[in-house]
């Protein structure tokens, strides 16, 4: 089991995910922004952090996996087993057809009205969600964890953020006040509370369901200030960001962003196409934390249900969007075949092989590249996290290696590159540096397209340097 020499280990070598289980439990732990606007825990520096803080980190080394966790919580005699998608009882693609659910949501709206239903049912008294935060122009942190104790709060709440934030307040909020909770989070988030409640039994006492979002990577908080600046609002004057704007009569896939902002001091709103800014293509991974590069659980695999987007044919047509939803909790799919006897919902039937296929880019980049990941840290004779997957570079050829390097140095060095931009305050600090790395990146990755990504690349940079320059 992890103890708290092992926690520093995950501190040190860049492996904490900032999700906060670990201060929750011990309060000489705190969680803050660092440098490069990622969220990170901060141990004690006079003793140990306490075995219970250890012992709830999701790459704690020694603490339990996924695979165990999963089957000490999903034994129903109908249970399946995939190595992709995990323990489940039944997969689905659909939305919500009453209300504005769909409307409101990043896509499918199954995730919020999941948590409406635990409510309206009597099943929990409150869930733990993510809201935007009121600041003013160049504050952070735009999002943070709080209570919804109603429907209303709760839809107010809808949305996917890419944005970092953690569960320690609302955590210790749990521990001290009875009753019945729900929570919603990304895999890592979601294994962190199955560690926590081993060691707390209040938490295990009060937290009586997990639901997940299918996760390709946590953002650090640049990405907002990086988008919005992209779109004329530079990271002082931003106050708020819809990373899932739906456009009409586009694609699901081809969404945009609409970010929220102060211009000579009046609020200013704008929406745009999150195509042809720098960042948005999701396989770049830029400002993905160091972490992300070394999980292997894409589906929330200890989550009684988990959402994400169904990124298929035969739903990626409707811009307002679909989700793919796993049920592993005989509650949660009792809930959600009533809703669809209702006509409330609107479910498919999902084969395995469909779920993994709406994810399979991000299946690959954690399975197979993680392999080579794993490897490459071995090599140079670091510690790192014990991981599902074994690690090997046989699997992969001299080609996909070579790309899964590019991506990770992508993603280290966006880091950087935006902390001197905004230092200096120009955005051309950043363009410059990472626009010539994608266009290497994607020259390997589509060689034939070489000349045309080059072009492109150097086009955009000439064009956004422009821009800013007038500015």
């Amino acid at each position: 089991m992890t103890d708290g020499g092992e926690l520093k280990k995950v501190v040190v070598g860049g492996y904490c995910v900032g999700c906060g289980a670990c201060a929750a439990l011990d309060p000489a732990i705190q969680m803050r922004f660092d440098d490069m606007q990622r969220l990170g825990a901060v141990l004690p520096v006079d003793r140990k952090p306490s075995l219970a803080a250890a012992q709830s980190c999701p790459f704690g080394d020694g603490n339990p996996d996924e695979d165990e966790i999963a089957q000490g919580l999903y034994a129903d005699p109908e249970i399946r087993q995939d190595q992709r998608i995990g323990r489940h009882l039944k997969t689905f693609g659909g939305w919500v057809e009453e209300g504005a659910f769909r409307e409101r949501a990043s896509s499918g709206g199954i995730g919020t009205w999941l948590q409406c239903e635990l409510l309206s049912k009597g099943l929990v008294d409150s869930v733990l969600n993510v809201a935007e935060v009121d600041v003013a122009g160049g504050e952070a942190p735009l999002f943070s964890f709080t209570v919804a104790r109603t429907r209303d709060e709760v839809v107010a709440n809808a949305k996917t953020r890419y944005y970092p934030i953690e569960m320690s307040e609302v955590l210790r909020f749990v521990l001290e006040t009875p009753g019945r909770y729900a929570v919603i989070g990304v895999p890592c988030f979601c294994k962190a509370l199955r560690l926590a409640t081993r060691q707390s039994p209040e938490l295990a006492d009060r937290l009586h369901f997990v639901l997940g979002i299918v996760c390709g990577h946590l953002k650090s908080g640049a990405f907002a200030d990086s988008l919005a600046w992209q779109c004329g609002i530079t990271p002082d004057e931003l106050t708020g960001i819809d990373f899932r704007s739906k456009l009409a009569a586009r694609p699901a896939s081809r969404y945009g962003v609409t970010v929220e902002g102060l211009r000579d001091g009046e609020p200013i709103t704008l929406t745009r196409p999150m195509e042809g800014l720098v960042g948005a293509n999701w396989g770049h991974g830029l400002f993905k934390y160091k972490a992300c590069e070394f999980c292997d659980d894409v589906l929330a695999e200890t989550a009684d249900a988990v959402v994400g987007d169904a990124w298929l044919p035969e739903y990626d047509g409707d811009h307002r969007g679909a989700n793919v939803v796993i049920a592993r909790s005989r509650t949660i799919l009792e809930l959600l075949e009533a809703g669809a006897r209702e006509g409330r919902l609107r479910l498919d039937m999902l084969t395995a092989d469909q779920v993994a296929a709406s994810q399979a880019g991000g299946l690959r980049h954690r399975r197979d590249g993680l392999r080579y990941r794993l490897k490459m840290v071995d090599d140079q004779g670091d510690w790192r996290p014990r991981k599902r997957v074994e690690p090997g570079a046989d699997h992969l050829s001299p080609s996909l290696r070579k790309i899964h390097r590019l991506r990770f140095e992508l993603g280290q060095k966006s880091h950087a590159a935006f902390e001197q931009a905004r230092k200096s305050g120009d955005l051309n600090e950043f363009l410059g540096v990472m626009s010539p790395l994608i266009a290497h990146y994607e020259s390997h990755m589509h060689p034939s397209l070489f000349r045309r990504c080059v072009n492109f690349s150097l086009r955009k940079v000439l064009a956004l340097r422009a821009r800013f320059s007038r500015a």
